[in-house]
């Protein structure tokens, strides 16, 4: 069968007439939900379609590192705000005590199945502890998502309180609810200091690994992310601690750069960057030579550490345009942080991945049979035309398509006088 004939559920076996991409050559085999050699997939058990997948290319799948789908969509409920960073977070705590679990619930599963249509099939998303009389409505919906979400898209909940509400207020209530990570915002704190070890201790006394909010200003005295490396160095490898943002490092000098990316690749801590909603919020009082507010993505990872991306926000205070498309993501980071587009996808993807904890999926034999496919002649292209064609798949099976529809008043015309203009599918399926 063709590749465009492909619905969810539909179970692939092997693809054949793929454009070369990355670790992909053109054929694709999965057996037992692994990539299998494809001389080897009829020994190895694949069962599925054989398809023709000629003019797509196949892709790892992408994992945003970076949400809150505790805010989605509340931009218009909340007032149409626009401003810097200190007027988002000014907006939510006028307007956050309004905001229920059912609405928290509903606007998180829409992010949701948006990002698993766009081929995102890892979410990390941090929760605050809310405003009002049930401060804990945000963690007890992502933690019932993640449930519901299972084998599909993969979720993990980081508990973030705020600087004024430490962990031991209501995090040891969490801690029932099952959240997988202690989150927080040092920077923010009266005393970043004290603040990082309240997290980290929480961390240590239950065993659970820690993604902090780390400078994210443009002030180079803010050196948070230094003090998390030298804070977390101890920890075993398979803790995670990343470090969201981590803005104030593009404005520090090339000396304190390299010292302190040296003691986060010694530490282990992965950093995410997040360029769609940095580049909104940072830099609004630089109306000329506005800083670009995303770190030194190459320095960091030549550094040897593991760089990851987030969508961060989704049309809310902190993000009037996010959308939950990694996709856009990746290509921000071709334009704002001069990566190549082959770079830029690992980063949204496999750095990703790995991150989060996940086995690879970068099509080799013994990754996991995980991929998306995009109707594209090579990764510039896939993100030049933000990949309106995809075919989302895991484990071997078909989880999700995305297809669109591209015409005109041209298609009316006779064939003589202009061919019609190529096609694809709408809706989200």
């Amino acid at each position: 069968m063709d590749a465009e004939l492909l619905e969810p559920g539909a179970r692939v076996g092997i693809l054949t007439g793929l454009t070369p991409a990355g670790d992909v050559g053109d054929t694709l085999a999965f057996a037992g939900g692994l990539v299998v050699d494809a001389a080897d997939a009829e020994a190895a058990g694949a069962a599925g379609h054989a398809v023709d997948a000629t003019g797509w290319v196949a892709l790892p799948p992408l994992a945003d590192l970076h949400a809150h789908l505790d805010k989605g969509y509340t931009w218009t409920a909340f007032g149409q705000p626009e401003g810097s960073l200190d007027d988002a977070i000014a907006c939510w705590v006028d307007h956050g005590e309004r905001h229920t679990y059912g609405e928290i619930k509903a606007g998180a599963r829409r992010h949701l199945v948006a990002a698993l249509h766009a081929g995102v099939t890892a979410v990390r998303s941090h929760t605050n502890y809310h405003l009002g009389d049930d401060p804990l409505r945000g963690v007890r919906a992502l933690v019932e998502l993640r449930a519901e979400f299972a084998g599909i898209v993969d979720l993990q909940v980081v508990a973030s309180p705020g600087p004024s509400d430490g962990p031991d207020d209501l995090g040891r209530a969490a801690m029932s609810l099952g959240f997988d990570l202690v989150g927080g915002f040092p920077h923010l704190a009266e005393d970043p200091t004290a603040d990082l070890e309240r997290s980290a201790s929480f961390a240590e006394e239950f065993g659970l690994g820690m993604d902090l909010h780390t400078d994210e200003t443009l002030d180079p005295a803010s050196t948070g992310l230094a003090e998390l490396a030298a804070r977390t160095s101890h920890w075993p490898a398979g803790i995670i601690r990343s470090a969201g943002h981590c803005v104030s490092l593009s404005t520090q000098d090339a000396g304190t750069r390299a010292r302190t990316l040296a003691a986060v690749a010694a530490a282990g801590v992965s950093i995410i960057t997040n360029p769609l909603t940095n580049l909104y919020l940072q830099g609004w009082q630089h109306p000329v030579g506005t800083p670009r507010g995303i770190p030194p993505l190459r320095e960091i990872m030549d550094a040897g550490v593991t760089l990851a991306a987030g969508g961060d926000n989704v049309q809310d205070p902190f993000n009037p345009l996010g959308n939950a498309d990694m996709v856009d993501v990746a290509a921000e980071l071709v334009t704002a942080g001069h990566l190549t587009p082959a770079e830029a996808w690992h980063v949204g993807s496999s750095g990703g991945r790995a991150a989060f904890g996940l086995p690879p999926a970068r099509g080799r034999a013994g990754d996991v049979a995980d991929i998306v496919l995009v109707r594209a002649a090579h990764t510039a292209e896939a993100l030049a035309e933000r990949a309106p064609d995809r075919i989302v798949i895991r484990g071997g099976r078909v989880i999700a398509v995305r297809r669109r529809i591209v015409s005109s008043v041209l298609d009316l015309r006779p064939l003589q006088t202009s061919p019609s203009a190529p096609t694809s599918e709408g809706a989200l399926i």
